[in-house]
C-alpha cells in the first residue's frame, strides 16, 4: 500500500525528508581466458599513443581467476630495423604500478613467437600486415586491475634496450575484452521450460495531505478576539476508505517564559472519495482577553496534525 503524506508547520506539523543513493558498478567477467585490444600510451596523461607504440603487437591475453589477471603482451624481438641491437630483448625491467604498487614482469626471449602487427613504422622497420619474432612479457597483477587496464591508468616503465637505450614510461590500456572461445564449451543443446506466474495487481490508494507550512497572526488586538483561517489541501487517488485529519483544540505560544494560549478549530475532518484537489479548513484564534494580559513580544508555537487512513 503506498501511502503519502505530507505535513509542515511552524503552527504546522513535521518535516519529513528521504535520499537515496546510487551505485556504480564495475565491468563483471567471469573467470577465464581473454584476448584484448592493448596499446600503450604516453606517460603525460593525454590519452595519445607512444612513439614506442607500433613496436609492441596490440593482442594481449587475460587470464582471470578468483584472485589474479595475468596479462601478457607480445613486443617486436629483435627491432627490425634494429637487428643487432638488444640482443637480450627489447625491453628490460619492466613494472607495472596498480594504486601505487608494483608489479614486476617476467620476460621470455627464448620462444620467439611470430606474431602480425597491425601498424607501420618507418622508424622501426615495422610494415603493418607483416609477422615478426616477439618476445613474451607477462605480469601477474590483482583481480580489480582489469577496470585499471580498461580504463587506461595502469602505468608502467620498461628500459628499451634498442635504439632509445634509456628508461621509458607508459600508461596502458586493454580494452574489448573478448573470452577465448566465446564461453561456448558444448555444440550440444538442451531445452529448459519456464513457468512464470503474474499476480493479480490490485489498485492501492494514495493520497496527500499537505499542512500550511505556517500561518502569521500579525500583530494581535486587546480590543477584540482574533482569528486567521487557514486551509489544508487534500489530494486522493483509489481511496476505498477514509483519510481522516486531526488538529488538537488549543495550544499555547511562546515568548521566553511568557505563554498565550491559542484555540484551533479544525477538530478532525474527513476524506472519503477521491479528489484532485479539495481544501479542508480552520482557524487559529486568540481571545483579546488573553492578549491584553500577555506580555508584549513575538509569540511562536507549533500544532501536531495527526493524519490517518483506514480502509471500507
Amino acid at each position: 500500500m503506498r501511502l503519502k503524506k505530507i505535513t509542515a508547520g511552524a503552527v504546522a506539523a513535521a518535516m519529513m525528508a528521504t535520499m537515496m543513493c546510487g551505485s556504480a558498478f564495475a565491468a563483471d567477467y567471469a573467470d577465464g581466458d581473454y584476448t584484448g585490444e592493448i596499446h600503450f600510451l604516453n606517460a603525460n596523461g593525454t590519452g595519445a599513443a607512444s612513439m614506442c607504440d607500433p613496436i609492441f603487437v596490440h593482442e594481449a591475453e587475460v587470464t582471470l581467476d578468483a584472485d589474479s589477471a595475468e596479462l601478457t603482451f607480445y613486443v617486436a624481438y629483435p627491432i627490425p630495423a634494429f637487428p643487432d641491437l638488444g640482443t637480450d630483448g627489447t625491453i628490460l625491467d619492466v613494472v607495472l604500478t596498480v594504486d601505487g604498487t608494483e608489479y614486476e614482469a617476467e620476460s621470455d626471449i627464448t620462444t620467439k613467437p611470430e606474431k602480425v602487427f597491425d601498424t607501420t613504422s618507418s622508424l622501426f622497420g615495422i610494415t603493418e600486415g607483416e609477422s615478426y619474432p616477439t618476445q613474451v612479457v607477462t605480469v601477474d597483477l590483482p583481480r580489480d586491475a582489469v577496470d585499471d587496464l580498461e580504463a587506461g591508468t595502469v602505468s608502467a616503465s620498461a628500459y628499451v634496450n634498442s635504439v632509445m637505450n634509456s628508461t621509458q614510461n607508459f600508461f596502458i590500456q586493454v580494452t574489448d575484452l573478448q573470452l577465448v572461445g566465446g564461453g561456448e564449451t558444448d555444440a550440444d543443446t538442451q531445452d529448459m521450460q519456464i513457468t512464470a506466474d503474474v499476480e493479480e495487481q490490485i489498485s492501492s490508494p494514495s493520497y496527500n495531505v499537505t499542512v500550511p507550512s505556517s500561518v502569521n497572526i500579525g500583530t494581535l488586538s486587546s480590543e477584540k478576539d482574533n482569528a486567521m483561517p487557514y486551509a489544508v489541501d487534500v489530494e486522493a487517488d483509489s481511496l476505498n476508505g477514509t483519510v481522516s485529519v486531526t488538529a488538537p483544540a488549543t495550544g499555547s505560544l511562546t515568548n521566553g517564559g511568557n505563554t498565550l494560549a491559542f484555540a484551533n478549530s479544525f477538530g478532525t475532518q474527513t476524506v472519503s472519495e477521491d479528489t484532485a484537489g479539495s481544501q479542508l479548513s480552520g482557524t487559529i484564534s486568540i481571545s483579546a482577553e488573553d492578549v491584553a494580559a500577555a506580555a508584549a513580544g513575538n509569540y511562536t508555537g507549533t500544532t501536531t496534525f495527526s493524519i490517518t487512513y483506514a480502509a471500507n
